[in-house]
């Protein structure tokens, strides 16, 4: 694995690989247990920072910024997206850069679901940690390869939501202040907000731009032809939910009776919603090291 780092921890890395360039930030542990985390769309590595430097003293940490969001430098184009099999086949290369074992695999919302896909078949993983994976109904990936798909996806709320987003600002200070006036980013821990904004944030000429460009934001939302069900039961590794009580939550009343019959334990979390590692990254923090 050809990591390039700066610095002590947290530090940057950037990995070589076929199509580019994987980007993110590790807590280096020499000796401890790898843990890889993967982020919700839309976000980056960085947003992670508060709840992952919780768990420096336990692991040895990388956290991924997933193709077409903050640093990392892969193709991506929206037209060409279907299911999220494109961010599982990176976090596969990304596991097979190195010659480790004992992984413990973490993701949050569409990450969660990206690292149980990647977990399919290997046998060095050690625990699959799951905060808010989006678990939708396995007819969802049947519909998904209908006619009828395109016309449904375009009025998914969250993909319209995504495409109409502003993508370009004179400065940093601007969107941290538009964005601190939103309900969304209310609850959210202090200082989470500006870690977010280190590289969901990219400089250009004359201002800055969102690195997850919208386009693909939506598309991403879009993008549900994903076996992820058949992913947690053939998972070789203990597979662990961490859930909102909350109506923004993606693990609904019947993705939990579905995780506890394949024997993936659910933990329902009053007081915060599908954002928790944003809004109580202890308590999300507690829960990937297994507390």
């Amino acid at each position: 694995m050809n990591v390039t780092t700066g610095g002590s921890g947290p530090v940057r890395f950037q990995i070589a690989c076929a199509g580019g360039v994987l980007a993110g930030w590790r807590w280096p542990n020499d000796g401890a247990p790898p843990l890889l985390f993967c982020h919700a769309t839309g976000f980056c590595a960085s947003v992670y920072k508060q709840m992952l430097h919780r768990l420096s003293d336990q692991f040895d940490i990388f956290a991924l910024d997933m193709r077409g969001h903050g640093r990392t430098r892969l193709a991506a184009a929206p037209e060409a997206l279907r299911s999220w099999n494109t961010y599982a086949d990176d976090v596969v290369e990304f596991l097979n850069l190195g010659a480790r074992s004992g992984w413990t695999l973490a993701g949050h919302s569409m990450g969660g679901v990206v690292v149980t896909m990647a977990a399919r078949g290997r046998d060095d993983i050690a625990a699959i940690a799951l905060i808010e994976p989006v678990a939708m109904p396995p007819a969802m990936a049947l519909v998904v390869r209908t006619p009828i798909w395109p016309w449904l996806a375009r009025r998914f709320s969250l993909a319209r939501l995504a495409r109409r987003r502003r993508s370009q600002w004179p400065a940093r200070a601007d969107v941290a202040a538009a964005y601190g006036r939103k309900p969304v980013f209310r609850n959210w821990a202090p200082g989470v907000l500006d870690d977010y904004l280190e590289d969901g944030l990219a400089d250009e000429d004359g201002g800055v731009r969102l690195a997850c460009a919208p386009a693909w934001e939506a598309a991403t939302f879009q993008a549900h032809d994903n076996d992820f069900w058949g992913a947690v039961r053939a998972a070789a590794a203990p597979v662990r939910v961490l859930a909102a009580d909350h109506k923004s939550s993606t693990v609904w009343a019947h993705a939990r009776r579905r995780f506890e019959r394949i024997g993936a334990p659910v933990t329902l979390q009053a007081g915060v919603s599908h954002l928790i590692a944003m809004e109580r990254p202890d308590l999300a923090a507690q829960f990937v090291a297994g507390e």
